[in-house]
């Protein structure tokens, strides 16, 4: 399937053949530009291995401006026991599981080093789990050398591969360290932007230091301290005198700073029945009754925990409450 930016990745209707990908989207936006980055430094075909059932497939490619590569078509189905990016998702599992699979595996012959034993097999695979890298030796197709590393989710399950495909006179053993050491490092930096994501929204009111106003670690989405201070630094529900003094409305504030929360959450592809944990900070408990008042409006009696603390002040004497929480929400 041909995205709008004019990539290749793998469609819907070929993810099915095997089970969904999960997070299809996310790993491809997630990837992409770090194979472009690869492909423009060992100019060789860089590739994202994804496994469905019995066998493996790219589901997205990054080419070098190259006249001699070795290229596979994504959408593509190859084998799992003779491809460098298949042996990672073999290698990955438990060892009973393993045995168990690879017991049921037809090892088909492609070429003279194609691996065609159960035992060899697991021989292969036990190295590749030490080693942290897998390689195909010319064994799916000649003269083809390729190089794979495993990406995790954030639970540490293998989702899919990494790999660099290349003739092999141009992916000598040393090569092939250099550019396992290599992918491991782009691993790291994708997995931890795969799992990690700050947010700041240009429309609301600036954070007054430098933080987010969201942030999301894995599963879990943490919202910083957030005021009725709207864009313009102006609060909801603060009426001025003309003397200067000025009065605090808190019904008015609650509801703006959670439906601020809210809407953020939202943008964020979250939802404020997500929220697991808040914790209130109030300048005035004399309120605490209409902060309750306004809270039951958006949360049921088995919403989230939450603490409700009294300050003397907080960052502006127009601000009578301050919410912050945290939401859980699956990728």
């Amino acid at each position: 399937m041909r995205t709008r930016n004019g990539r290749f990745q793998l469609g819907p209707t070929l993810a099915d053949l095997g089970g969904k990908v999960d997070g299809d989207t996310i790993l491809l936006d997630a990837v992409q530009p770090h194979l472009e980055e690869l492909a423009g430094e060992f100019r060789e075909a860089l590739h994202c291995v994804v496994r469905v059932g019995n066998e493996a497939m790219n589901s997205t490619i990054a080419l070098p401006d190259r006249s001699l590569l070795i290229n596979q078509d994504v959408g593509r189905p190859f084998p799992l026991h003779c491809t460098a990016g298949g042996k990672v998702f073999l290698a990955a599992m438990g060892e009973t599981q393993r045995r168990s699979f690879t017991d049921n595996l037809e090892l088909t012959q492609f070429t003279d080093n194609t691996i065609v034993t159960h035992e060899r097999l697991v021989e292969e695979l036990n190295r590749v789990a030490e080693l942290g890298y897998a390689v195909d030796n010319g064994e799916w197709e000649d003269g083809l050398r390729s190089v794979a590393v495993p990406l995790h989710n954030a639970s540490g399950k293998v989702i899919a591969a990494i790999a660099l495909s290349a003739p092999a006179s141009r992916l000598d053993d040393e090569r092939v360290v250099q550019v396992a050491r290599r992918l491991n490092e782009t691993v790291q930096n994708i997995e931890r932007h795969m799992f990690s994501q700050s947010k700041t929204f240009g429309d609301r009111a600036r954070p007054l230091g430098n933080y987010p106003h969201l942030k999301r670690v894995d599963n879990f989405i943490f919202i910083s301290g957030t005021s009725a201070r709207r864009a313009d630094n102006t609060f909801a529900g603060v009426e001025v005198n003309e003397d200067g003094t000025f009065e605090i409305d808190f019904r008015e504030q609650t509801r703006y700073v959670l439906n601020s929360i809210s809407e953020m959450l939202s943008d964020f592809g979250s939802s404020i029945t997500d929220i697991v944990d808040l914790q209130a900070y109030l300048t005035d408990m004399s309120a605490y009754a209409i902060y309750n008042e306004v809270y039951a409006t958006f949360f049921p009696p088995d919403g989230p925990t939450r603490t409700t603390v009294g300050v003397n002040e907080l960052m502006h004497p127009h601000q009578g409450i301050m919410v912050r929480a945290v939401a859980y929400h699956p990728q």
